[in-house]
């Protein structure tokens, strides 16, 4: 039996999550929302979370590449997918280490694609998530 993935989407379009959030629970996922920085946050200090998609153009008190970060920092196995209107922008020194950019608008099967590959590669810290 597959365990279910617990899937944060951060967003500030309500339309976003909404949509991501609906796209991916078909699949099976668990989708949490969040609409910014902050709220993710407080999700993070609450539960687990498996992979965290957030919009890397999120403004705000911590925005999408910062939220990333702290992510890691507080879940160091959680899996990071960015979104982007201009991923080409985004510095590869800016992101956590593995984490793929999709380009927006994104249709909610692509970021299912991408957890996918995230969840059950080999990635070369060594840890073997398909155990995790």
């Amino acid at each position: 039996m597959t365990k279910t993935v617990s899937v944060l989407i951060v967003a500030a379009d309500s339309l976003t999550r909404q949509v991501t959030a609906n796209g991916i629970a078909m699949y099976g996922h668990e989708p949490v929302t969040a609409r910014d920085g902050a709220a993710a946050l407080a999700i993070l200090a609450e539960r687990r979370i498996s992979v965290l998609v957030v919009d890397a153009d999120l403004e705000g008190e911590t925005s999408g590449l910062a939220l990333a970060k702290e992510a890691r920092r507080l879940h160091p196995r959680i899996d990071v997918i960015y979104a982007s209107r201009a991923p080409q922008r985004i510095l590869e020194s800016a992101k956590v280490k593995g984490a793929p950019v999709i380009r927006a608008p994104f249709q909610p099967q692509q970021i299912v694609g991408i957890i996918s590959e995230l969840r059950y590669r080999m990635p070369s810290d060594g840890i073997d998530r398909r155990a995790a």
